[in-house]
């Protein structure tokens, strides 16, 4: 007389993405296919599970953690300068939207400004504090003069660096 056993199958899909539904067959000790009850075999799993999890943990590492992406961020070396304006509001106005703009262009950037009122002449003094990227200052320098000067001769401008 021969006893047959009846085994209950739990398919679950593969753990590795193969898309097979296995169940565990308890004689073998091992994955079994559903379909095919052949022994599973994974094509999508390295041969040991310590490769698996590191290869995980280092695609998912984020990037803020790399020696390279911090250098590559640093800011570059800025050099600090900064313009006399004297004029009427409207002038004043005027060549500070110009000097606002010449250092944007260099990725510079405009740091704050002091104004006055000169007693003697009773025009309007306002002193504009820059940085910008080393090398640049004196062609931040020359192109507003430039502009000053091709604007009108008589405006009264002062260089000064720190």
């Amino acid at each position: 007389m021969s006893s047959s056993t009846n085994t209950i199958i739990n398919p679950k899909p593969c753990n590795y993405g193969c898309n097979t539904r296995i169940y565990w067959n308890d004689e073998e000790n091992a994955y079994f296919e559903v379909f095919s009850k052949s022994r599973h075999k994974y094509p999508n799993r390295s041969r040991s599970n310590n490769n698996v999890t590191q290869t995980t943990t280092l695609t998912t590492k984020p990037n803020y953690y790399s020696k390279k992406s911090y250098y590559a961020t640093q800011k570059p070396k800025m050099s600090n300068s900064f313009e006399l304006l004297q004029g009427s509001i409207a002038d004043i106005q005027k060549k500070y939207e110009i000097l606002s703009d010449i250092v944007s262009e260099v990725n510079g950037k405009v740091h704050g400004s002091q104004r006055d009122r000169d007693p003697k002449t009773g025009m309007i003094d306002l002193l504009v504090y820059y940085e910008v990227p080393e090398g640049k200052r004196e062609e931040v320098k020359r192109k507003f003069e430039n502009f000053v000067i091709s604007r009108n001769n008589n405006i009264i401008i002062q260089h000064s660096n720190v």
